[in-house]
């Protein structure tokens, strides 16, 4: 064999064999991606009462039903909030003692502890009020589509939250089971409840 193609010939193979490599690389990168994205998808979320840390996986094996509001806010949240007591009172106290409602506060200036609480509790006695950092709140609304803006206002609280208005179903598991849309009924969400109790 000449020369000239003996050289061709070791070109072709450092050339295929630098295919390989990269190939066999790539495989390695994109699996690992893979893995990372399943690794770091997550349905938890952890966030504070009263400075203590609330986790999401605290209540497994318990249907969670979510909403955020705030409580300075002088309509959509005590409306919404008093939808889902009046479904919650509907149920038996079996179904109740299954369901951990949640209310998260998109204000965490001036919605803390013991005020947060009280304010969750007027409307259903297992009612748990949390918040948590710009950051946490944001990363939590983000799981489940919610969103909110602080708005200037010239009122004496000095400023006011637009905030989207659906509650969130969760099942035991903490998947999101059901986005109940801010113009449900009652009858909806007791019947959204009662199906997920089912599985």
């Amino acid at each position: 064999m000449k020369a000239h193609n003996w050289i061709y010939l070791s070109l072709a193979t450092v050339v295929l064999i630098g295919l390989v490599a990269a190939q066999s690389f790539f495989n390695k990168q994109t699996a690992t991606a893979g893995s990372t994205m399943t690794a770091t998808a997550t349905n938890d979320f952890t966030l504070t009462q009263n400075h203590q840390a609330v986790h999401l996986h605290d209540f497994r094996g318990k249907l969670v039903l979510l909403y955020f509001g705030y409580a300075s806010c002088p309509d959509v949240c005590p409306t919404s909030l008093a939808l889902l007591s009046s479904a919650l009172k509907e149920l038996s106290a079996e179904e109740a003692a299954q369901i951990q409602p949640i209310f998260i506060s998109v204000d965490p200036e001036r919605d803390n502890g013991t005020k947060l609480m009280d304010y969750a509790r007027y409307f259903f006695p297992s009612f748990i009020g949390i918040t948590g950092t710009e950051q946490e709140i944001q990363r939590t609304a983000m799981q489940y589509g919610a969103f909110y803006s602080k708005v200037k206002s010239t009122s004496a609280m000095g400023y006011t939250v637009d905030h989207s208005s659906n509650s969130y179903l969760l099942g035991k598991d903490g998947q999101l089971l059901t986005t109940f849309k801010h113009d449900v009924n009652k009858a909806e969400i007791i019947a959204g409840i009662r199906a997920a109790l089912k599985n």
